[in-house]
């Protein structure tokens, strides 16, 4: 079994069927402080997924002295980050606009790694 991380970032997607409501966090696993967390509307929790592994290379790009390991449980938001791009169907503007930044950024993000 995988030892669990200790340096890197965590992030979540989470889809409340009931409130309607996607949303992401990320998390310094070093400190257990919430980096950012934020509320899409009603999308899917794919998205929320990827939108927030997207973010936290953000929060990298912005924060040089923060770790360079991103982690999620999500197989399909790590793929989507991989290809740059996402196999939904449903498009909201901000998975627009990250699958725009990530094809953008492409050469300044290579040395930031992602893991399950």
């Amino acid at each position: 079994m995988k030892e669990k991380p200790v340096v890197g970032i965590a992030t979540d997607g989470a889809h409340s069927a009931k409130e309607r409501l996607t949303r992401f966090r990320a998390v310094d696993l070093s400190s257990g402080k919430e980096l950012f967390s934020k509320a899409i509307g009603n999308w899917t929790n794919n998205i929320g997924e990827f939108l927030g592994i997207v973010e936290a290379v953000r929060y990298v790009m912005e924060h040089p002295e923060s770790p360079r390991t991103i982690y999620s449980d999500s197989i399909t938001a790590i793929t989507w980050y991989c290809n740059k791009q996402t196999a939904s169907s449903r498009r909201c503007p901000a998975l627009q606009k990250a699958e725009i930044f990530l094809k953008v950024m492409e050469a300044r993000i290579k040395d930031i790694d992602y893991d399950k």
